[in-house]
């Protein structure tokens, strides 16, 4: 019995790491979008364009490690870990589908992605508990 608890542990782990990685895919898509529009609405020159996707891609992996480690409740390093190469590993196959080769900006997204989710699931493991009243 005790086995089968453990691996039906184990799936019910791999989801929350799959679902988060696919909310830090597209909370990284929603934020780029809002950012686009404020790069057209403000009349922002387009070289500020790379630092908002980056911005973004942060966004998106902090967001997305911070609710699996609320997911899972312990390890949030981690799963922080896990979640941000997850993320990383997407997004880098997103952008060699697009045409985009490797440069010195994978590494810095790699280093980025990784720092976000690692104090995102840190964060998410040692956050207050929300009291539910109803």
């Amino acid at each position: 019995m005790e086995y089968e608890f453990s691996k039906k542990d184990n799936v019910n782990k791999r989801s929350a790491y799959l679902l988060g990685a696919l909310l830090g895919v597209l909370s990284a898509l929603a934020s780029m979008m809002i950012f686009a529009v404020a790069l057209l609405l403000l009349d922002i020159d387009r070289a500020y364009a790379a630092p908002f996707a980056t911005l973004s891609l942060a966004i998106g992996s902090f967001f997305a490690s911070r609710k699996t480690s609320k997911i899972i409740g312990d390890k949030g390093y981690i799963t922080g870990l896990i979640v941000g190469l997850t993320v990383f590993v997407m997004i880098t196959l997103l952008s060699l589908v697009m045409g985009n080769g490797f440069s010195i900006n994978t590494l810095f997204h790699f280093i980025i992605v990784t720092l976000s989710s690692l104090v995102g699931g840190i964060m998410g493991v040692n956050g207050k508990k929300r009291k539910k009243y109803i």
